[in-house]
């Protein structure tokens, strides 16, 4: 059987368990005022064209760059019920990942619908988002072409990054900034992040398994990562790699002394959708400078 046909096999079965997972059926007919909390649901309503139907966005939805010129209802576990409603939405629309729950309960008391889907946290299940998705709002064959080619972008990468799968590989610190407690994270294993360091030849310098960890100097140290990836909105706290070393701890690692520290945006590794492969050749291109994959993208 071949690889497109097992992840064919996969979709369906996916597809079959995550529809009876999703609340709320189909979209509403009258959906035609969105307000869409979730940066993967967001990318993947513009990315199957549906992007005209939402009127609002959370305040961590920044891509693609266009999204940005809409009205922002917040951060997405700290909503406010009277800035959504302001909206006059259709539909709420949000995987999940939302709060505080009064807000959820006001929507409901005026008669705002609520869609939750379930978020896509493997590239099978965030196909079977986009899929169902498209289905949803009516860009059946759009979505069904844009994960085609999203397939054939991870099977060429797969095939460009294989040669680093075994020996030595760098230890990797992911370093993301959580906004609404104001401190620095680190990405755990299990997760998102993890999986394109895997792909891309690398390894978690954190071993622990979860979600986010909160870093200490401490724990930076003790990581000893040969590179940090740092994520768009903390790398921009400080401006720079050479600034970025300076922070406690970072001074003391391999990464921090060659400044082999790299400006990743946040939606790289936080879902995985169809710019997957785009951010694996860009990790694996900063991880082995004088391998073969390419990259597009930026350097620090």
């Amino acid at each position: 059987m071949t690889a497109h046909r097992r992840r064919a096999v996969r979709l369906l079965v996916a597809l079959a368990i995550g529809l009876a997972a999703c609340r709320g059926g189909g979209a509403p007919a009258q959906a035609t005022r969105i307000v869409c909390v979730s940066k993967q649901i967001n990318e993947f309503m513009y990315d199957i064209g549906a992007e005209s139907l939402i009127v609002a966005r959370d305040l961590t939805s920044i891509y693609p760059p266009q999204i940005t010129s809409l009205p922002s209802v917040g951060y997405h576990r700290a909503l406010s019920a009277e800035g959504i409603i302001s909206m006059k939405p259709t539909l709420f629309l949000t995987d999940g990942n939302v709060g505080p729950q009064p807000v959820l309960d006001q929507l409901k008391k005026v008669g705002i619908p609520i869609l939750v889907i379930k978020p896509g946290s493997t590239l099978d299940s965030a196909q079977l988002l986009m899929r169902d998705l498209g289905q949803r709002f009516h860009r059946e064959s759009t979505a069904d072409s844009l994960i085609s080619a999203w397939n054939a972008g991870m099977d060429s990468v797969f095939a460009d990054t294989a040669q680093w799968h075994a020996g030595k590989r760098p230890r990797v610190l992911m370093i993301h900034f959580g906004q609404i407690a104001n401190n620095y994270l680190a990405l755990e294993r299990g997760g998102v992040a993890d999986q394109m360091l895997h792909w891309a030849g690398a390894e978690n310098a954190i071993d622990s398994v979860g979600g986010m960890a909160r870093l200490t100097p401490e724990l930076i140290a003790k990581a000893a990562p040969d590179i940090i990836i740092a994520t768009d909105v903390g790398f921009d706290r400080y401006g720079s790699a050479e600034k970025f070393a300076t922070m406690p701890g970072v001074s003391l690692t391999p990464a921090g002394k060659s400044l082999r520290i790299y400006r990743l945006p946040e939606d790289y590794i936080m879902y995985f959708g169809p710019r997957t492969p785009e951010g694996v050749r860009k990790l694996a291109a900063w991880f082995h400078p004088s391998g073969g994959a390419t990259t597009t993208g930026a350097g620090r």
